[in-house]
């Protein structure tokens, strides 16, 4: 049977780790940028239950936020896939889930050699715990028959308090289910079509498993009918392939602190490249970057710094030279004197198809700055390919000794590829 881990109000879960005296009271997550102009990206239930809904313009809600002592948090991208990583590693290492992958920072699919559900539900039990002791991190789990089974097993896990956490979908019970699901819930629908299925009198996930399946494709091509199988239990979705994928990051940990502002400028823009040459592999393009800076937190005996922020492109790019230069930008926003840092990174997100570029309306001559651009990187790419890593790199990225051997003790990038429908 197929499994899917899902980490409940994730970023709220990870911020409270470290402030675990705010249990039990409303908190959010939100992008502020300090004037009330962010928008909140994760709350827990305590914040739901006062009238907040993510998404929510702080300024719009600031009166609930002052009424009901509602706590803010800026968010800390960095700390989200640390912890990601660490419940990665917790769970590989019972060696009870085949095929562990993560699909995006807060997510996660596998599966379990069994498919009695009893025995399932004591296996995910037993992750559902493991991950909770080791990690602080709640989680809601679902196996199914295919990955889109599963993940909507979770959504019964999360939506039905009676499952505590956890909802098993056999065979016998799928169509029952099915019938319970809101076509709107069912992984694999995008928004814009929900106007189309509604129209045909389709409302829950079950309608949608009993159209034909060449209605299914004329109307929403092969995803429509990958989903339309897999609801009907037939696996036909390959998480490692998935073409739609939410962020690629690139992080270090360095063997030494550093406080100097070019050797960060190194590093990053060394991450920023090895990212966005996997951007253009996958064929995708970004439409954010992000750059976080940590210090040693072990280290009580030094000044402690931790921050991260994030840039949108005005247009979506996979171009090595416009990310560098965001790059840059971001680090001169948030590089502080007389810090010693300990691990820096790039996250490369809001990842869609290169087919799907929106261009700048106010632009000039775009279309051919792209095209010109596209040429150097397939240009640079085909040499790199053909001669080695980084024969051909960027100025800022350092010498050529610096970007292949690094100092002893620094380790190899983790790479972090997560994936949405």
């Amino acid at each position: 049977m197929y499994i899917h881990l899902d980490c409940n109000n994730f970023f709220v879960s990870c911020e409270l780790i470290s402030r675990p005296e705010l249990k039990g009271t409303p908190v959010v997550v939100a992008n502020d940028n300090g004037n009330n102009g962010g928008i909140i990206l994760a709350l827990n239930p305590e914040a739901k239950a006062v009238g907040l809904k993510r998404g929510n313009p702080l300024f719009q809600v600031k009166q609930i936020i002052e009424d009901q002592h509602v706590t803010v948090i800026d968010v800390h991208h960095h700390l989200y896939h640390e912890v990601s990583h660490h419940i990665m590693d917790e769970v590989r290492k019972t060696e009870m889930v085949l095929d562990f992958v993560q699909y995006s920072v807060d997510e996660f699919f596998g599966q379990l050699p069994d498919d009695d559900p009893t025995r399932l539900r004591e296996y995910l039990q037993t992750l559902k715990d493991l991950i909770l002791r080791e990690t602080s991190i709640p989680v809601s789990c679902g196996a199914g028959l295919t990955y889109t089974l599963a993940k909507t097993a979770t959504w019964f896990a999360k939506h039905y308090p009676a499952y505590k956490g956890i909802c098993v979908m056999p065979a016998d019970k799928r169509e029952q289910a099915l019938s319970k699901v809101p076509i709107k819930e069912v992984w694999g629908i995008g928004r814009r079509s929900i106007k189309t299925i509604a129209l045909q009198g389709i409302k829950t996930a079950l309608d949608y498993t009993h159209q034909p399946e060449s209605w299914v494709h004329r109307k929403f091509g092969v995803v429509g009918v990958r989903t339309w199988k897999e609801l009907n239990g037939t696996p036909a979705i390959t998480i490692a392939s998935h073409e739609q994928q939410k962020s690629i990051m690139y992080s270090r940990t360095f063997a030494h602190t550093t406080s100097n502002k070019t050797v960060l400028m190194r590093e990053l823009s060394n991450y920023a490249s090895s990212a966005t040459r996997k951007l253009r592999e996958q064929g995708s393009l970004c439409h954010t970057v992000t750059i976080f800076l940590a210090t040693n937190r072990h280290r009580e005996d030094l000044a402690q710094y931790n921050a991260d922020e994030t840039i949108k492109l005005s247009t979506a790019t996979d171009d090595s030279t416009q990310i560098i230069h965001a790059v840059k930008q971001l680090l001169d926003k948030l590089f502080r004197e007389n810090f010693q840092y300990k691990q820096a990174g790039v996250i490369l997100g809001q990842l869609q198809q290169t087919d799907s570029v929106q261009l700048d309306l106010f632009a000039t001559n775009q279309e051919n700055e792209i095209t010109r651009h596209k040429r150097l990187m397939k240009a640079i790419d085909g040499i790199n390919k053909r001669f080695g890593r980084n024969h051909i790199h960027f100025a800022v990225q350092g010498t050529e000794t610096e970007i292949d051997d690094q100092p002893a003790g620094f380790m190899r990038p983790t790479i972090v590829e997560s994936l949405e429908n």
